[in-house]
């Protein structure tokens, strides 16, 4: 597979940097870019209190829906109540990692019970700061139709434990010759020169962006190749620390 790049918004609240997400918005319906934006349903984490709460939030979201923007359940309060890693070892904070299923079977309730009532469809599962455990897989099953997930480290989209797992490996897009990269962006933190970057590598690279649901339908398990990248990409990340 060629090169392949996904962008996905994280932190979409009513409380949310409103300039800064129009300005990206406005990018990406300048370029077609559908992205895939993590929502977090009952936002409770004052770190994202930076703009008053926004009374058309929910329409807007309803709006990006509309107009073929994926859209994620991004946890449920995205407060931050244990310090288990998860599957995916990123992170040393979350919402999710090390509470029982119970716990979390609720969480999910909650959630998808919001975006019910805001008439928002979405089947796609982006934690809060990558932490996630089996017992969220099963809460996830249990109490919703999620059955993608943006993370992992791998090159490929692949199935596992009836999940397909679309990895998210980056934070800023980068020439790349093959796999699927999705770059995670935070527009409540962007910075100028970040919004410009962003758009100089879109328009090189136009045709090369695709939707995070154009995975949906993916059968695939791991490639040898996943397995090296994976191990390479850990050790690169031990090395850092």
């Amino acid at each position: 597979m060629l090169a392949k790049y996904i962008v996905r918004l994280d932190d979409a609240c009513p409380t949310m940097h409103k300039a800064n997400w129009d300005r990206m918005e406005r990018l990406l319906f300048k370029h077609n870019i559908a992205p895939v934006v993590a929502v977090i349903p009952d936002c409770r984490d004052e770190k994202l209190n930076i703009d008053e709460p926004d009374t058309g939030f929910w329409e807007r979201v309803r709006r990006w829906q509309s107009t073929g923007w994926d859209i994620a359940l991004h946890g449920n309060t995205h407060v931050y109540t244990t310090t288990e890693p998860g599957l995916v070892p990123l992170s040393t904070k979350s919402e999710f990692s090390g509470l029982c299923l119970e716990e979390q079977k609720k969480k999910i309730r909650e959630g998808t019970r919001i975006f019910a009532r805001e008439k928002i469809e979405a089947d796609i599962w982006i934690a809060p700061s990558h932490s996630f455990d089996k017992n969220t897989l099963a809460a996830l099953s249990f109490e919703s139709k999620i059955r993608l997930i943006s993370d992992g480290i791998s090159l490929f989209p692949y199935r596992k434990d009836d999940f397909i797992w679309v990895p998210q490996q980056i934070w800023h897009f980068r020439k790349m010759f093959f796999g699927c990269w999705t770059g995670c962006f935070h527009p409540n933190t962007m910075k100028n020169e970040d919004f410009e970057a962003l758009e100089k590598f879109i328009m090189r690279n136009k045709n090369k962006f695709v939707r995070i649901s154009d995975y949906r339908d993916c059968y695939s398990t791991r490639g040898v190749t996943d397995y090296i990248f994976e191990q390479v990409f850990w050790f690169i990340k031990k090395l850092k620390k």
